[in-house]
């Protein structure tokens, strides 16, 4: 054979000679010439593979137009190759086996192998990129119909394991010995390999085992016999570049390679290439950098001893800008950690080793990027599963992950919960850990401890000297008796015992020696050597003591043996060799302990007792190593919990977090730290209540889930027990529970219910327990159990309406009578039977009525008439709240049995007597002097008690009430529901009579008349409908007005009393009665249009006077209450409300705020005027009420240009020096308030109308505040016109160095953005600010020397500063009154309709008493503004009222009583002011509205 087959590097390269011997392809066949000599090929190729040296360009020509060729065609040259190459395989062993075979056989083989190889090859390459090309010929086609087309009829993947298992067979011969020299040309090998990560580059191929298994054995052949192994390590890298989802699989083959084939120069090929990548490449491929980092963890987790010594060169990449290579080495680290330097037999190097890692990963827990954090977060918590971390380690961590509790990325946050409930479940102390059960126990231990220790203060220097200077004070005496003791004879007697130890036998050593006893020491140690020659104590040992000269001139009369036995009586006596190993804890903490529970004292005994039963002969020794190894474990025990104990609080403000990834791995936690007992964890699960009305699903879930884990699954006993266990579990949450913990556990409670984890047996033991049928229930676990019945029939009303008799019997019986919390209770409960007040529309069921007589109603009015004179129980109010909700919701005829209920209690107060009364005011010093009956009698007077009145004055408020919502809800929707049920039996029965009709055999036109008459008549039925619930209304409506609270009605003669007592402090001073009667008042007022304007004045006396800020607080709500109710009559009090923000009390203005918030939020108040001093609160001193402003300015904010339009006043009032707001709260104010200033529209119209009130500023911090309101704004090309186009606004102005910065400021800012055209413009007008500022500096220092040249001796003389102050000139003063003149004569909105009164100061003017202006006459200043020419500037002074031009007012001419009378409803409107005595008049005045 004259050829030698040359493997090309590209496949044209074959149609080139090169040179005389080269194989060259000498034509390339067409398809048709292909398609005729096909089936030679077939017969050649049965003669054997040698046939490919004949055939090759045929099948070459195949490959070079496959796409073209027939499948037909391709499949039977695919077969043939297959089936050569196996064939070649299955021949070659026995031609290698010859010992000498001549040239032509070789290279005719050789040429054969190259050739059938390389075909194959090709052939395998080019199927599989048709295999994983995507399907780009019609869009209707998908990819399996291509791949189809493809392959035709047979299967690639078989094929494809065939192709890879031949070649295998190839290179597992000896075929070097084909070559000359006898060794495989590098071409042939990269050909082989290069298809084998041509294969592994298609997904499919890596989770196909066997075909993936057959390319990785393949491929570790050729690393291990053809020194594939350096261009493996390169090729791997970059198949980790491109493929991502080879960093899997390349890790399995790298650990083959390594395991099977011996080739780990591979890992350190690869890690050494890692670790040379630049570090700025990484960062813009991330792609390939996460595949670098998972191949390096895998191969990590897979080979961890061989990454170990490689894991230095990748180091580099912890500094370096990629987190995701950061990510990568350090989960390499643990990996090591956890897999190779976590067992317990570790050399010094591995725990070196192992230090450095923990700190490396200790380290990047405060990393720079999140994702690191996080990372490095998730690798602890795998290593603590692992239990691979020491324990010396855990306090810092601990103190770490704590840290990251308050991460500012919630990724952070979730992991570092996560590791904080890995570390609860995990920890190595107990299964219980209650940190003062645990403080107990440590200083009880280290008492022990402490008397258990040898009494030898000098053993235990801090510095070592005493001993060492007493051991140096009788050396001597000791070498002498060594001396002594080598001369005289040896005696043979047992110094030691059997029963003696190691420890006992040390001690007795020192003691000896400390007796002077020496010789006794030596010959017992002499002893104890020959007992245990190989304990380090009788080893010689160089204790340090003295210089080595002094130590050699010493021990020159010594013999050798003697030196010895001084070293070791040397080193027992100063304590260097004394002390024994520590035990292992696990020998000598109680078992208590180690199965995790905590120290208590019978495990403390146990211990003891064991320590006893080995006699005393053990030694002190051991006694105090074992103590001392229980002592620091309570130590660790006491770190640990109170560790967790400090992360508590941060976890409970997590529950509200906005992020529900944050809430649910809390709620995990504190389940967890529940059940192992940790301080504080109830005050976790207790706030997880509220996080049951989560619009989040799985919030929702999760809390259910968690309180189904901790109380409905208990474990032990028998059904009944773990009921009973369950019902113990709940009632617990109850006990001290706050009203909206009570409110949370009853919808957790309802959730229970509907999805049947409340079982039946759980409900029939709380029957029992509420009925006392279970032994050992106190009155307050009746209790418990009766809210959580309540609580359950809210998703179930069957559960309290099948047993309402003993609920009635129980709870409204003599029970009740003695615990009126049950009762109330009880009345809690039987609501549950009403459901809810709404109905739901087309619902004609009947509500549950119960008889006026019923033992419900009878047993509630006992408790409530015999209870009244009990004033030492506080739950009367209450009860008799929920039970007047009972009888109005429950009964047939409320009005009867409240009746009894009020005339009862009457009767009482009527029947009292004066020693009664008298004994009563001793224990209760303060009295109620109050009319028997209404003014028709006002001789007759009764004196009873302050409590007893009070209560009824609020049965009587609470029945107005009721009454008001029964009319108005209860009867009208009974009314509309009989109306309804008659309407549906009036249409069935105009409909059977329609059918009877068209049934009658006669029709005549007269009969259709009837029936169009019909039809008309049932749509006059219909417009009838509407209009009968108008005159319904209109009834119930009139009813309220004139006959609930006003006219004849029992509540109506009880109406005088309530205003009594109202309006006359100084006779009824007691405050509790005070406060009911004017929450009685209020809920009068809102039954009554007629009675609220009555008392409207009244009201707002008590609101604005009241000494108390609980009247003022209760009065305020009601009036928010009154302002939806009957807004009219309110909307002229406006001012007063508003005023109530400025209260000295926090309570107050808390619950104005949320008054006025919820009134301008649904649209029932303006918000125009005083809306300034809701801004003015987002800078009180209580942080609360500034967060509340502040959410009410943000919801306002989505109401359209809210915030806008109240711009312009908002910045005049809070500038004003007179409103109180200090220039710094200003900026605050404005800072939060511009931001919701986004439109371009809307800044510059704000920047004209700001730069119009400079010239109205009366002092430079007004204009100092208008200045910074135009710097928080963003300006357009727009604005900055806008402000050009004013400069002579605010020219004159810009002396001032404060103004100055402030436009300095809104020039950076123009510049930021400014376009050429428009930087042109901000030039100029930052040239006339500059010029502007530089004359204004001139002009105040040319001032300042004329101060300083004018004399200062006389007296009236007035300063240029002073004179300037209020920046204004008489005719500017002039026009400024005539300006206010006009708006108020042209203001309707905010003059007529406000009444003028007094006004109270702000909060923040409080501050600045000492600064009070002089009482002098204030001139009213307006700012002009283009849209709001009401608002005004001007301080409000007692007595001062804004219709006077001028701010003055003529009070020696007033009348002592104004008219309050509002000005808009002059007309028609009359104050009644009867029932309001005159004392009231004389000790109280009323208030008034004020502008």
């Amino acid at each position: 054979m004259s050829f030698e087959f040359a493997v090309p590097l590209a496949r044209k390269d074959l149609l080139k000679r090169t040179s005389d011997t080269q194989y060259v392809v000498e034509e390339v066949l067409t398809i048709r010439q292909i398609n005729t000599q096909i089936h030679g090929l077939k017969a050649a190729f049965r003669s054997g593979p040698a046939a490919i040296l004949e055939n090759f360009d045929l099948i070459y020509s195949v490959l070079s137009q496959l796409n073209e060729v027939e499948t037909e065609v391709k499949e039977e040259v695919w077969t043939l190759l297959v089936k050569a190459v196996s064939q070649h395989a299955s021949q070659l062993p026995a031609l290698l086996d010859t010992a000498d075979f001549d040239c032509s056989t070789r290279l005719q083989h050789l040429n054969t192998l190259k050739m059938t190889t390389y075909l194959l090859t090709q052939f395998m390459e080019a199927f599989e990129a048709e295999d994983t090309k995507p399907t780009t010929v019609t869009v209707t086609k998908g990819r399996k119909s291509k791949k189809k087309t493809v392959k035709g009829d047979w299967d690639w993947e078989g094929e494809r394991l065939r192709a890879v298992q031949s070649l295998s067979q190839v290179v597992q011969l000896e075929i070097g010995r084909l070559w000359e020299p006898p060794v495989v040309e590098e071409e042939f090998v990269n050909m082989v390999a290069n298809c084998c990560y041509k294969l592994l580059e298609n997904p499919s191929t890596c989770k196909e085992k066997g075909t993936k298994d057959a390319v990785f054995h393949l491929l570790g052949t050729l690393v291990r016999r053809y020194n594939h192994g350096l261009g493996a390590s390169l090729k791997i890298i970059q198949l980790l570049q491109h493929f991502e989802h080879l960093a899997s699989p390349m890790a399995q083959m790298v650990e083959l390679f390594a395991q099977q084939f011996s080739a780990k120069s591979v890992i350190s090929d690869i890690m050494r290439e890692i670790g040379r990548m630049d570090p700025s490449k990484l960062v813009r491929d991330n792609s390939g950098t996460r595949s670098y980092a998972a191949f390096m963890v895998e191969l990590a987790e897979r080979v961890p001893a061989l990454m170990l010594p490689n894991i230095s060169v990748i180091l580099c990449h912890l500094d370096g800008e990629s987190y995701t290579m950061r990510n990568g080495v350090l989960g390499v680290m643990s990996e090591i950690v956890i897999k190779e330097l976590s067992k317990g037999d570790l050399d010094t190097k591995g725990k070196s080793a192992r230090d450095q890692f923990l700190d490396c990963l200790e380290e990047h827990i405060h990393d720079v990027n999140a994702f690191v954090r996080s990372k490095v977060l998730t690798l602890w918590l795998h290593i603590c599963n692992e239990k691979a971390i020491p324990l010396g380690r855990w306090h810092q961590l601990l103190c770490l992950v704590v840290g990251r509790l308050q991460d500012k990325s919630s990724l952070v946050r979730k992991v570092a919960i996560q590791l904080l409930t890995t570390f609860l479940t995990s920890n190595p102390f107990g299964a219980k850990l209650p940190l003062d059960v645990l403080k107990a126990e440590l200083e009880k231990e280290s008492a022990r401890l402490e008397e258990i220790m040898p009494e030898q203060p000098q053993d235990q220097p801090q510095d070592g000297r005493p001993v060492e200077e007493e051991w140096s004070a009788i050396q001597p005496e000791v070498m002498t008796a060594l001396q002594d003791l080598q001369e005289e004879e040896e005696e043979e007697q047992e110094l030691i015992g059997e029963e003696d130890g190691l420890e006992s036998v040390v001690m007795r050593v020192k003691t000896l020696l400390q007796q002077s006893q020496h010789k006794s020491a030596a010959r017992l140690v002499m002893s104890a050597r020959e007992a245990w020659p190989d304990e380090h104590v009788f080893l010689p040992a160089n204790t340090g003591s003295g210089e080595e000269e002094e130590k050699e001139e010493d021990d020159n009369e010594l013999q050798p043996d003697q030196k010895n036995l001084l070293e070791i009586l040397e080193a027992i006596f100063v304590g260097t060799t004394v002390d024994a190993p520590l035990p292992n804890p696990e020998e000598v903490v109680p078992a208590s302990l180690q199965e995790g529970s905590t120290v208590t004292e019978e495990g403390a005994s146990e211990v003891a007792a064991a320590e006893a039963e080995e006699g005393e002969e053990g030694g002190v020794v051991n006694e105090v190593s074992k103590q001392q190894v229980i002592v620091q474990y309570l130590k660790d025990s006491v770190n640990f919990a109170t560790q967790m104990q400090r992360a508590i609080p941060i976890l409970c403000q997590l529950l509200g977090s906005k992020a529900t990834s944050d809430i649910l791995e809390t709620i995990e936690f504190f389940v967890s730290a529940f059940e192992f007992g940790l301080a504080g964890a109830m005050e976790g699960v207790r706030r997880m209540l509220v996080l049951i009305w989560s619009g989040e699903k799985s919030v929702k879930e999760a809390v259910v889930e968690a309180y189904k884990r901790l109380y409905l699954s208990p474990t032990g006993g028998n059904l009944r027990a773990r009921n009973l266990a369950v019902v113990k579990n709940l009632t617990a949450l109850t006990v001290g529970a706050t009203v909206g913990e009570l409110t949370s556990l009853e919808e957790l409670i309802c959730e229970l219910v509907r999805t049947s984890l409340l079982s039946s047996g759980v409900v029939t033991l709380l029957w029992e327990r509420f009925a006392l049928k279970i032994q050992g229930t106190t009155g307050e676990d009746s209790r418990g159990a009766l809210l959580l019945l309540g609580m359950a029939a809210g998703a179930e009303a069957d559960i309290v309406r099948s047993n309402v008799d003993v609920l009635v019997q129980e709870g409204l019986g003599q029970r009740g009578q003695e615990d009126m919390q049950l009762a109330r209770d009880t009345c809690t409960a039987l609501l549950k039977l009403a459901g809810s007040q709404k109905r739901k529309a087309g619902c004609h069921e009947e509500p549950l009525r119960f008889p006026a007589d019923h033992d419900m109603f009878t047993g509630l009015a006992n408790i409530l008439v015999n209870g009244v004179e009990n004033l030492a129980n506080p739950y009367w109010i209450p009860l008799m709240e929920q039970g007047l909700n009972v009888v109005y919701r429950l009964s047939e005829t409320p009005d009867v049995v409240i009746g009894n209920i009020i005339k009862g209690v009457v009767t009482i107060v009527l029947q009292a007597r004066e020693a009664e009364s008298a004994q009563k005011q001793a224990k209760e010093p303060e009295s109620a002097e109050t009319p028997e009956e209404p003014p028709a009698s006002p001789a007759k007077i009764i004196r009873c008690s302050s409590g007893v009145l009070s209560r009824l004055l609020a049965l009587a408020g609470h029945c107005a009430l009721r009454q008001l919502v029964h009319l108005d809800v209860a009867l009208t929707g009974e009314l509309k529901r009989r109306r309804m049920l008659q309407e549906e039996r009036n249409c069935k029965a105009g409909r059977k009579g329609n059918t009877s009709a068209n049934n009658t055999p006669s029709s005549t036109p007269a009969g259709k008349g009837k029936d169009d008459k019909e039809m008309s008549m049932e749509d006059e039925m219909g417009l009838a409908g509407a209009s009968a619930d108008d005159a319904e209304a209109e009834y119930i409506r009139k009813i309220c007005e004139k006959e609930v609270v006003t006219g004849s009605s029992l509540l109506a003669l009880l109406a005088p009393v309530i205003v009594a007592v109202c309006a006359n402090p100084t006779m009824f001073p007691h405050p509790q009665l005070r406060a009911t009667a004017s929450l009685a008042l209020a809920k009068y007022m809102l039954v009554s249009s007629e009675f609220c304007e009555a008392h409207l004045q009244l009201l707002f006396t008590i609101l604005e006077k009241a000494p108390q800020p609980i009247i003022r607080a209760n009065t305020i709500i009601a009036l928010g209450d009154l302002s939806f109710r009957f807004p009219n009559l309110i909307e002229p009090w406006t001012p007063n409300l508003y005023a109530r923000l400025r209260d000295d009390s926090s309570h107050v203005r808390k619950n104005t705020l949320m008054v006025l918030t919820h009134l301008i939020l649904n649209d029932m108040l303006k918000v125009k005027g005083y809306i300034s001093d809701m801004a003015a609160c987002m800078v009180d001193e209580v942080s609360g009420i500034a967060d509340l402003a502040k959410l009410f300015f943000l919801e306002l904010s989505k109401k359209g240009n809210a915030i806008y339009n109240i711009m312009p006043d908002m910045v005049s009032r809070l500038s004003d020096p007179d409103c109180g707001v200090t220039e710094e709260n200003f900026r605050s104010i404005m800072k939060y308030l511009f931001s919701f200033i986004q439109k371009d529209k809307q800044s510059e119209s704000l920047v004209e109308k700001l730069c119009h009130r400079f010239r109205a500023t009366r002092t430079e911090r007004q204009a100092r505040d208008l200045a910074f309101c135009l710097s928080m704004l963003s300006l357009s090309e727009k604005g900055v016109r806008k402000l050009q186009e004013n400069f002579t606004c605010f020219g004159d102005k810009l002396g001032s160095e404060d103004i100055h910065n402030s436009f300095c400021t809104i020039l950076k800012k123009a510049k930021s953005f400014a376009k050429p055209e428009v930087k042109a413009l901000v030039d100029e007008l930052e040239q006339r600010i500059e010029q502007c500022h530089n004359k204004g500096m001139s002009d105040d220092e040319t001032l300042q020397k004329a101060s300083k040249a004018r004399p200062t001796g006389k007296k009236g003389a007035q300063t240029p500063g002073k004179g300037l102050q209020k920046g204004r000139t008489p005719g500017r003063r002039r026009r400024g009154r005539q300006t206010s003149q006009k708006q108020d004569s042209s203001s309707e909105d905010d003059g007529p309709n406000h009444p003028p009164t007094q006004e109270e100061d702000h909060p923040a003017k409080r501050g600045m008493k000492g600064k009070k202006q002089k009482a002098g006459k204030k001139k009213t200043v307006s700012l002009s503004s283009d849209d709001e020419s009401d608002i005004e500037l001007f301080d409000v002074n007692e007595g001062t009222t804004a219709g006077e031009p001028d701010g003055e007012s003529d009070q020696e001419n007033a009348d002592p009583r104004p008219n309050v009378t509002p000005i808009r409803r002059a007309k028609g409107r009359k104050h009644s002011k009867k029932h309001i005595s005159s004392a009231a008049e004389d000790s109280f005045s009323e208030a008034t509205p004020v502008k």
